[in-house]
């Protein structure tokens, strides 16, 4: 976005505005008999986008030499006034900042003014006005010649007459033609206006900036504005023919800062500035010790004794002509230390008012194992799955969008801890059938004489592969677990298990094996729990 400068001379004092002066004890510009302000556009150098926020750096050239008041105008309402920051580029000495906030006109003046096409728009409607009330003085000035001129001879009666009513009829026609024009000049302004993208804020932050210097330089504003942001989004598309799996991020940028970006250098940064920036203490036990029989009521500790600690948020093309390289769109990506910078390469026009705007940041793919998983205690049901051991840690968590085979199968999280360790779920699987073939549990009699008393349960579930080809077939299971040691736990499988305690979770047992294409295999799993005859069980089972 440009942002047009307005000069002090034109900020009337009867509208509302509210001041900030940094320092605090400095008076106004007014008071201080500045110079009147360079008008000049100021333009955006680079925008840092955060999760809810954006780190914004502006510049304005100098001109000329000696004191002056720079005016960096229709600025965001919702700018961070404490994050404002001067730069000087050369020898220049930097004054006082002053800070307000504009309503009513003057806000106005700022809406439309980085919208090249409404102010094309405009400029076309003026030039037809103009045309216009030349055509109508024409008219008037024809009127008024008729009613002055006199006629000398007789003979030159007819002819004055016919000159003049061949000049006002195509004059009134004239004048017809540009009224339709204004009126569809007019029409396509207001089309443009309505679907503008440029913010209509009833109110604007304006920063002036004191300054003094000997040659022409560049003054540069940094400052922090809320209601910007970036969320990253995936696209998995497996190929379960050539066992080929691509990952592609994009990054979803959206602001309602009431800035337009417009064709400016954007990056994005995993860093999120609204957490915590330090870490908490840990908790001290303080004991003390009492008389068992007395009654002593417990006084839990004042929360005056937490450290309390305060964080600022602060701190935190077009183508070418024909045979010329296209534009390069691959953006670059910089792990600072955990923190992820995705620079983009190009210019982007983000406007404000939410507008969703999306871009690549990353592609990764690679070979992939493919398997189908199933859990018959849970769901008598298997599901595609892949491993992707290409990936990286630099992504952050976002949704996932899957497509196997070209089909969109649905939508998931992409986690990268969770992903390499479980891999990527594609969807169910028709082609696998899972059936129940036993599910009881049988209690063990009580005898007299018995001190124990036994629980067995037996499952049993097919697998039937309807593939034109053999398949990677893993099933999850469990096994009780016992927390008494009263209690035995003793578990029987066929086949054997392949894993016990899968990926670190106590309990659960996993089968792998390939099944032959129209092939079926039976998984059985009988556990017998025994404890004494005066417990009683209780428990997940």
């Amino acid at each position: 976005m440009q942002a047009k400068l307005s000069k002090v001379a034109i900020l009337p004092q009867c509208l509302p505005s509210k001041k900030w002066l940094i320092p605090l004890n400095l008076f106004s510009l007014a008071a201080l008999g500045l110079t009147t302000a360079q008008a000049a556009n100021s333009s955006i150098e680079q925008v840092t986008v955060y999760q809810g926020l954006a780190s914004v750096t502006r510049a304005l050239p100098i001109n000329g030499s000696g004191e002056q008041t720079l005016v960096f105008s229709c600025l965001s309402p919702y700018i961070d006034k404490e994050s404002l920051s001067v730069q000087a580029v050369g020898n220049i000495n930097v004054g006082e900042i002053s800070i307000e906030e504009l309503t009513g006109e003057q806000a106005a003046q700022c809406q439309y003014q980085g919208d090249a096409k409404v102010q094309t728009q405009q400029n076309t409607l003026a030039s037809i006005n103009a045309e216009l009330e030349a055509a109508r003085l024409a008219k008037a000035y024809l009127q008024n010649l008729t009613t002055v001129t006199q006629v000398n001879t007789d003979g030159n009666i007819a002819n004055n007459v016919r000159d003049i009513e061949t000049q006002a009829t195509s004059l009134n026609q004239r004048i017809l033609e540009i009224g339709q024009r204004q009126a569809r000049a007019q029409d396509a302004l207001n089309q443009l206006m309505a679907g503008s993208v440029t913010s209509t804020s009833n109110n604007v932050t304006q920063v002036s900036v004191r300054t003094a210097s000997r040659s022409p330089s560049t003054l540069k504003l940094h400052y922090q504005v809320q209601g910007a942001g970036w969320e990253p989004t995936y696209q998995a598309r497996l190929n379960t023919n050539s066992e080929q799996l691509n990952i592609t991020a994009s990054a979803i940028i959206a602001q309602q800062t009431g800035e337009n970006w417009t064709n400016v250098p954007v990056t994005l940064s995993t860093a999120n500035p609204n957490q915590s920036a330090t870490g908490r203490l840990p908790h001290v036990p303080r004991l003390s010790l009492y008389e068992e029989n007395q009654n002593v009521q417990y006084v839990p500790p004042m929360s005056d004794n937490t450290p309390v600690v305060l964080v600022s948020a602060r701190e935190g093309y077009s183508d070418g002509a024909a045979g010329s390289p296209l534009p390069n769109f691959t953006v670059s990506s910089q792990n600072k230390n955990g923190i992820i910078e995705y620079r983009l390469p190009q210019l982007v026009t983000i406007p404000s008012g939410g507008r969703r705007v999306r871009t690549v940041i990353g592609e990764q793919s690679g070979s992939s194992k493919l398997w189908v998983r199933s859990t018959p205690s849970v769901e008598t049901a298997a599901y595609w799955y892949a491993s992707a051991p290409f990936l990286t840690s630099d992504w952050v968590d976002g949704s996932l969008q899957l497509y196997r085979d070209d089909n969109y199968v649905g939508q998931s999280r992409y986690n990268y801890q969770m992903l390499k360790e479980q891999g990527i779920g594609f969807g169910r699987d028709p082609s696998m059938m899972v059936k129940e073939l036993i599910n009881e549990d049988k209690q063990g009699e009580k005898g007299v004489l018995s001190r124990t008393q036994t629980l067995t349960t037996t499952n049993a579930y097919q697998f039937t592969n309807q593939h034109n080809r053999p398949v990677r077939l893993q099933v999850l299971g469990s096994e009780p677990i016992s927390r008494d040691d009263s209690l035995k736990v003793a578990v029987t499988h066929t086949p054997p298990v392949t894993e016990r305690n899968w990926n670190d979770n106590q309990g659960m047992v996993a089968w792998e094996f390939d099944l032959p294409s129209k092939q079926s295999q039976v998984i059985r799993s009988t556990s017998q729990i025994s404890y004494p005859t005066n417990k009683v069980l209780s428990g997940d089972r």
